[in-house]
């Protein structure tokens, strides 16, 4: 059974191996010299002055060090960033929903399943070790890119770092992967099931990260701008309203934020959420497979071998 699913998946895991080359040819070739440089120069020194102990950025040379950091090493990152959120649909596409879609299309689980394996053995050894070589490449990945992104700011709340992070980025992985496996059983179309795919990602994405991520913890709030700066500023500046909404007179002007202390108990909270997401995916798609009814074997029992040939 191993066997099989090596064949059927050696294309993908043939993807991620270029994936991380990639990813290692960029920490090689960029991050190596912009962490060098960010030690070299005290970049990192002058961050947290400019917006913890000297927020106006009075530090000698601090601003000019910080800017010219920036104008060598973010461009690259930067640009990096911004198509990374699309990362986890993309694999939930092109693995996810064909994973169990493609063996409808093809006819090939009833091979499987008149081979003396169990559709219990079947499915089980699909998910377990497709999932987890998804999970572990999806893990360095996030951790590559978490080390590169280390020097570009002093703020951790920050969307490059926060969805990047090794906990986050693989659970957003999952989903999507979860979320293809589900639309391929029900669809048991690989091309369908894709394009379920990114409309189910974008379903659970949005929502997670732009209406319930700042709510995790009720926000702390502070008159000073530069404070407020130091964290994930989420809310405009506001005076004082009194009971019936009116602003109070000469009350203090006030920022919400979440401190960068959080960033690790909000990453806690958005992956356990995430990862229930991905369980009740999974679990529907199991329980389908499983209550899928054939006239040539129940539930769980294997039938009799065809020919001499047997899946291991």
């Amino acid at each position: 059974m191993i066997w099989l699913i090596w064949r059927q998946h050696r294309g993908e895991l043939l993807g991620a191996a270029i994936l991380l080359t990639l990813l290692g040819v960029l920490l090689l070739t960029h991050g190596v010299a912009m962490h060098q440089a960010y030690d070299r120069d005290g970049v990192g020194a002058c961050q947290l002055l400019m917006f913890d102990s000297d927020p106006n950025g009075t530090g000698e040379g601090c601003p000019e060090t910080v800017s010219s950091f920036d104008d060598r090493y973010a461009e690259l990152p930067s640009q990096f960033a911004s198509w990374l959120p699309f990362l986890p649909m993309l694999v939930g596409m092109l693995i996810g929903a064909p994973l169990l879609a493609r063996e409808f299309e093809q006819g090939t689980w009833q091979l499987a399943w008149t081979q003396g394996v169990t559709r219990t053995r079947w499915l089980g050894s699909k998910l377990a070790i497709v999932l987890g070589g998804v999970l572990a490449v999806s893990a360095v990945f996030a951790a590559g890119v978490t080390w590169w992104f280390g020097p570009l700011a002093a703020q951790q709340f920050t969307s490059g770092k926060f969805n990047h992070a090794p906990l986050v980025f693989p659970a957003y992985v999952m989903v999507a992967v979860s979320i293809g496996i589900l639309a391929g059983v029900v669809v048991r179309r690989a091309i369908v099931a894709a394009a379920i795919t990114v409309g189910g990602y974008l379903a659970v994405r949005l929502p997670v990260e732009f209406g319930l991520r700042p709510h995790y913890r009720e926000p702390a709030t502070t008159a000073d701008p530069a404070v407020a700066e130091t964290g994930w500023n989420i809310h405009d500046a506001e005076y004082g309203v009194g009971p019936d909404g009116s602003t109070i007179p000469g009350s203090t002007l006030t920022f919400k934020y979440h401190p960068d202390d959080r960033f690790w108990e909000f990453q806690l909270i958005e992956t356990a959420i995430l990862a229930g997401i991905t369980l009740v995916l999974l679990v529907i798609a199991w329980r389908l497979v499983m209550g899928r009814r054939s006239d040539r074997t129940d539930g769980n029992e294997a039938l009799p071998r065809v020919g001499a040939a047997r899946v291991e």
